[in-house]
């Protein structure tokens, strides 16, 4: 059995690896998508993003947090919600390019917000530095 170190080590790299072909596919976009008409580019993303949340799910339950009643952990599931909306709507084929790129940068930002509530553990994550 995992330990929970070994859980949330696999968990970072999984988020780490998402951001990164997050920003590859997005990089295509706006410059060629010839690579993501490449199966590839379809399919592993949603491997690594759906193996990130089950390493999410499993460290929730090893430390039995209810993101109902742990506000920290509640916020950032409502943005990973947001995040993936922001990811699906800005690689649509047919959206205006600015959009596209305005969803993508936002998406980006809402992705460093999460790791900040992550790291944090707290609902407004970076914020919370501020005051």
């Amino acid at each position: 059995m995992m330990f929970y170190s070994d859980v949330k080590l696999a968990h970072v790299v999984f988020a780490g690896l998402s951001i990164v072909l997050f920003v590859l596919r997005g990089a295509f976009m706006l410059v060629a998508a010839r690579p993501l008409v490449r199966r590839v580019w379809k399919i592993l993303p949603h491997v690594v993003d759906t193996l990130l949340l089950a390493l999410g799910v499993w460290l929730a339950v090893m430390l039995r947090l209810n993101p109902l009643h742990v506000t920290w952990l509640g916020v950032k599931l409502l943005c990973v919600i947001g995040y993936i909306v922001m990811g699906v709507l800005a690689f649509r084929l047919h959206r205006p390019r600015w959009l596209k790129l305005g969803l993508f940068g936002a998406a980006i930002l809402l992705f460093a917000f999460i790791v900040s509530i992550a790291v944090l553990h707290d609902p407004r994550g970076i914020f919370a530095l501020a005051g």
